[in-house]
């Protein structure tokens, strides 16, 4: 055994060093600061007052100017974010109260990089499963508005620059996990869960079953549909959405026993809605042509 006890080493400098390095004018400097304390603490205890990191960590996320600070700086920046606000205790309540949400969502508006998406991504759901940081999110509506408005652009598949449904979109995965987890959330008696419907939770889901043939992105879906739909009005909603009923449907058949039994629950809730009847004998007859296209 070695002086730890078999336990990992401690992370190898003060939040005061990577501070200094992350505040750098040059930006290889704050990038390779940022890049390796998000590969470190997957390995290594963090200590609590790396929490104070927050603030620097987000001055690279929004920084663009003359010194280099482009898109690969703020990738590393929104993953060292990401890092702490997993691993610091208070650090994602630190990053909302600091403006993060507007903040990853600008950075990435700059320009168009999948990378950066999901970085940004992963981020917003490492923030919506911590109590307060979720709880700040949901009460600010202009902070909402915008990191729906950003989920809602990348949960389609298909949507990006290089289309392929029958292969899982891993930036649409990552839209339709955190739909999931705002959707799912029950310590915050249904708030967060209310906002995403309110905004059209719904309708992005069912646009994101539709667009796919890939099981992992409809899954998603369909999860995050069976926690959205439970009023009439909802399941309307779903049924109403061009290619949705048929494309559950669709996934019932699939040949991944956990997506064939998500997608058979959900026709099953929607066959229970006796005002969606003609809807879904529609939805039928489509899913029968084209199981003969494919047949033929």
């Amino acid at each position: 055994m070695g002086a730890h006890g078999g336990e990992p080493p401690p992370i190898p400098f003060t939040v005061e060093q990577l501070v200094g390095e992350i505040s750098s004018e040059r930006a290889a400097t704050a990038q390779q600061a940022c890049a390796a304390f998000a590969q470190l603490a997957t390995r290594a205890p963090i200590p609590a007052s790396f929490r104070g990191a927050v603030p620097a960590v987000l001055s690279v996320v929004e920084r663009r100017d003359e010194h280099g600070f482009d898109v690969a700086a703020r990738e590393s920046a929104v993953a060292a974010l990401v890092a702490l606000c997993a691993c610091v205790e208070g650090a994602a309540e630190d990053a909302v109260a600091n403006g993060a949400v507007a903040k990853l969502l600008a950075a990435a508006a700059v320009e168009a990089d999948r990378r950066l998406d999901l970085n940004a991504l992963e981020c917003l759901r490492v923030l919506a499963t911590a109590r307060a940081a979720s709880a700040a999110l949901v009460a600010d509506d202009a902070a909402m508005d915008a990191a729906f408005a950003f989920v809602a652009e990348r949960a389609v598949p298909g949507s990006g620059p290089d289309p392929n449904l029958t292969r899982a979109d891993p930036v649409a995965a990552a839209a339709l996990d955190l739909l999931c987890g705002l959707a799912s959330k029950r310590s915050d008696e249904g708030a967060a869960r209310r906002a995403v419907v309110e905004r059209g939770a719904v309708g992005v889901l069912a646009k994101a079953l539709a667009a796919t043939r890939d099981d992992e992105v409809a899954v998603r879906a369909l999860l995050g549909l069976a926690m959205t739909t439970n009023e009439g009005a909802q399941q309307a909603e779903l049924a109403a959405t061009p290619g949705a009923a048929a494309a559950t449907l669709r996934f019932a058949k699939s040949t991944d026993r956990d997506v064939a039994e998500v997608a058979k629950r959900m026709w099953a809730r929607l066959g229970s809605n006796a005002d969606l009847k003609p809807t879904l004998a529609a939805a039928l007859r489509e899913s029968v042509a084209e199981t003969r296209v494919e047949e033929a």
